[in-house]
């Protein structure tokens, strides 16, 4: 569908191009007949078929011959035509694009509307797309926020919910549903504006929506505390990760290979979920070995972390499990959905 609408895009812009190539063929064979059969100078020919393919209705410059006048009659019928081709070659461009938007801004509106514990992505760049990609294939609804009108209509037309808009100011990410998402994602390039970002959705979800999750990017090191203080739940550096990632490529292969069939889609049906334990989940006040986990899920907890957020690494049996707490579980992806079915867990 997208690019059937590309397509018939392109092929208006062409169809204009071309008939704007016929209009100069038209202006320049016009202009050398006159010069050769009414004898004109350049300048009197070429204001004489631009008069009359314009059909302004002005006077002739000199009196024409009866040659003279076929010819003006035939740029007088080249010129209708020409200009009625590029009239609706012009008018079919711009009224498409007005069309498009106003249809497409008022669908967006409604879908935006309708969103509720989604996620928003600030910034588009290539970060912004891995993060929307990697949500789209875990089925998160979720809207990006940018100020590209090109990377806003062709986000549009791969069915990708958008606002167009500078994410620093509070009427976008209004628009964006700020009061109603689970999280943000600020992943502009600039770290004074993903600390702006930062500072406005959290004032914004103060009231409303305290418990948003916001994410953002930081490019130095010393930006990292400001954009914590501002109020990001966490703040990454893509430098340090990519660092590291390498360094565990280099020294631990296996290790890295491994980590990256639980972090990345592929075939094996295995994946590392965090799941919360609610107050009304069957889980709440059992030791870990109490819970049937292994015997019937087949899964491992890795980790936990507490109501307090304190992580435990590698649980003990005798682990206690509270509501509010966080379970770090590995094990196959239908096992864990069937499991958040089952005990009233969620991620």
């Amino acid at each position: 569908m997208a690019r059937t609408e590309v397509g018939e895009s392109t092929g208006r812009y062409r169809h204009l191009g071309y008939a704007l190539l016929l209009l100069a063929i038209v202006v320049t064979v016009g202009t050398i007949v006159l010069v050769r059969v009414e004898h004109f100078r350049a300048m009197d020919a070429f204001y004489m078929t631009v008069i009359t393919l314009s059909t302004v209705g002005f006077g002739e410059v000199h009196p024409l011959s009866d040659a003279g006048r076929i010819v003006i009659t035939l740029e007088i019928l080249c010129g209708m035509a020409l200009i009625g081709y590029v009239s609706v070659a012009v008018g079919g461009i711009v009224v498409e694009g007005h069309l498009r938007r106003f249809l497409g801004g008022r669908m967006m509106r409604k879908e935006l509307d309708k969103l509720d514990g989604h996620y928003i992505i600030c910034g588009f760049g290539r970060m912004g797309r891995i993060v929307s990609d990697e949500l789209v294939c875990e089925g998160e609804p979720h809207v990006i926020v940018t100020d590209d009108p090109e990377a806003a209509d062709d986000l549009q037309r791969e069915g990708r919910l958008v606002v167009l808009g500078d994410a620093t100011e509070d009427e976008v990410l209004e628009q964006a549903g700020i009061k109603r998402a689970k999280g943000l994602v600020a992943t502009v390039s600039s770290d004074v504006a993903n600390l702006y970002i930062t500072l406005s959705a959290r004032e914004l979800s103060l009231n409303d929506n305290p418990e948003l999750y916001i994410l953002a990017r930081a490019a130095a090191d010393k930006a990292i505390r400001k954009i914590k203080h501002a109020g990001a739940n966490r703040v990454v550096s893509p430098y340090h990760i990519g660092g590291n990632r390498l360094a565990m490529a280099l020294l631990r292969p296996t290790v890295f290979d491994y980590m990256e069939v639980l972090s990345h889609q592929s075939d094996i049906e295995l994946c590392m979920e965090e799941i919360k334990i609610e107050t009304d989940s069957l889980l709440v006040d059992k030791r870990l070995r109490e819970t049937s986990l292994r015997s019937d899920y087949d899964l491992i907890v890795i980790g936990m972390l507490d109501h307090e957020g304190k992580m435990i690494f590698n649980p003990g049996p005798e682990q206690k499990l509270v509501a509010g707490g966080r379970l770090i579980i590995l094990g196959g992806k239908v096992q864990v959905a069937r499991l958040q079915a089952d005990l009233h867990v969620r991620s």
